[in-house]
């Protein structure tokens, strides 16, 4: 026996080479001593015994190699009874004892139970670990095409649904062969040995659970990002339009969120929210009826997953990737800030606002008179009695009336501006790609024109 506890057929190496020596003399017909031939007699019993003994030890010694710290106290108790199987052969027995035969097939039956039920513990947990493995797959599923933003919630919503369900049929697979080590084992469920070998299933878990939640926001965050998609030139997720509403240039949907919870950021928010319900999917803990501190936590593995630090990470990532959409979407809109008095002004106020900065009558009328001048000296009374005899009928039959307007030259350099305004508003460009968003600008430039027309 190793120190290790690991242990080894011991068939003397001399006695080996005897029954070499004796099989090959007896070839050439040569005789060997009685005792020789007695011993060579018996080689293939000596073959079968050795063999089934070797096929035993490596058994036992891969049983103690492959249990976990966690899992050999759960079988302490064949643990001995395979070293008790196989102790008569370390102490008392020797290759010519007549119980010999008795003694390799009750040690080889006890320890193929238990190498069986090892691997059967084994096999379990590797089945449970390939079945979270799946979970990596993003949830999210980005088409080759820009979607309006309510066609994507819908789109991501009937792929998620049939996603989640399948792995709520995993979690009640995984309880199933969870199920299956306990019926195979026969623990007592309220030993310390159990509750921490479900302890170790439930880490196994939780970390499926969290790579799984992550591997959906690493996706995620890739399609966020700005440089991600310029790098592999993919086309728009959102397909958003830009127009006026309630004098303001804004897009609909938002890019933030809004009270009706269907802008960009708050469709992102429930696609992530998604992800995280992967935490919910299974059917109860593996530890829910042994352990009411567990079961008290909804029967789900929430708590544990929002204390993952990678997710963590990977929710600020997710988060930078919307700060910046809006950073270049504000961006966006300041393009148009030359002609906010398109809508930011109302027109009746606009163009009032242009007629008062004509002259009034009296100011043109005054102007008149003085051009009539001829250098009299009564010109100054003559002009004043005038004066005054406009402003007086202007009292009369002006009251409520515009009595300012502008020249015509003032007009022809208006409608001049307008005119050019209203050529850089046609050559604006009706669609434009900002990062994975494809904004529609149409509805803006139309109700621009119609404004300045």
């Amino acid at each position: 026996m190793a120190d290790e506890g690991f242990l080894r057929v011991n068939f003397d190496p001399v006695l080996v080479r005897l029954l070499r020596e004796v099989k090959y003399l007896s070839l050439m017909d040569i005789d060997v001593p009685e005792r020789a031939s007695a011993l060579y007699a018996k080689v293939n019993v000596y073959r079968t015994q050795t063999g089934n003994l070797e096929l035993t030890v490596n058994m036992y010694n891969d049983v103690l190699a492959t249990l976990l710290n966690v899992e050999k106290p759960l079988l302490a108790d064949r643990i001995k009874m395979m070293l008790d199987s196989l102790n008569p052969g370390l102490t008392s027995l020797q290759w010519n004892s007549e119980n010999i035969n008795p003694f390799i097939n009750k040690a080889m039956k006890i320890v193929t139970e238990v190498d069986e039920l090892v691997k059967k513990m084994k096999d379990n947990v590797r089945k449970m670990t390939d079945i979270m493995e799946k979970w990596v797959k993003p949830l999210y599923e980005r088409k080759n095409k820009a979607l309006p933003a309510e066609d994507v919630e819908q789109t991501h919503q009937a792929l998620v649904g049939p996603r989640l369900e399948d792995i709520r049929n995993n979690g009640k697979e995984i309880h199933r062969l969870m199920k299956d080590t306990q019926d195979n084992i026969k623990p007592d469920k309220k030993s310390i040995q159990w509750l921490s070998y479900q302890d170790y299933i439930n880490g196994l878990i939780i970390e499926g659970i969290t790579q799984g939640i992550n591997g959906s926001m690493i996706f995620l965050k890739d399609q966020l990002s700005i440089q991600y998609n310029k790098l592999h030139g993919l086309q728009p997720i959102f397909d958003i339009k830009v127009n006026l509403q309630e004098r303001k240039v804004m897009f609909d949907p938002t890019i933030g969120s809004n009270d009706r919870d269907n802008g960009i950021r708050d469709i992102i928010n429930k696609i992530v929210t998604d992800f995280v319900s992967l935490a919910i999917m299974m059917p109860g803990r593996i530890d829910a009826s042994q352990n009411p501190a567990a079961a008290s936590n909804n029967g789900d593995y929430l708590v544990e997953i929002k204390d993952q630090f990678q997710l963590f990470v990977s929710i600020n990532q997710i988060t930078a990737g919307l700060n910046e959409i809006e950073d270049a979407t504000k961006a966006f809109i300041h393009q148009y800030d030359d002609k906010k008095f398109l809508w930011e002004e109302k027109l009746e106020n606009s163009f009032q606002d242009f007629l008062n900065s004509g002259n009034s009558f009296e100011e043109i009328f005054d102007k008149k008179l003085q051009a009539t001048r001829t250098g009299a000296d009564e010109d100054d009374q003559r002009i004043e009695e005038e004066l005054d005899s406009f402003k007086w009928m202007g009292e009369k039959i002006l009251k409520d009336v515009v009595t300012r307007f502008p020249t015509l030259d003032v007009f022809d350099e208006k409608i001049q501006f307008l005119t050019v305004v209203k050529k850089q508003i046609s050559e604006m460009k009706q669609s434009v790609d900002i990062g994975w968003l494809r904004v529609n600008s149409l509805p803006l430039i139309k109700e621009l024109e119609k404004t300045i027309e």
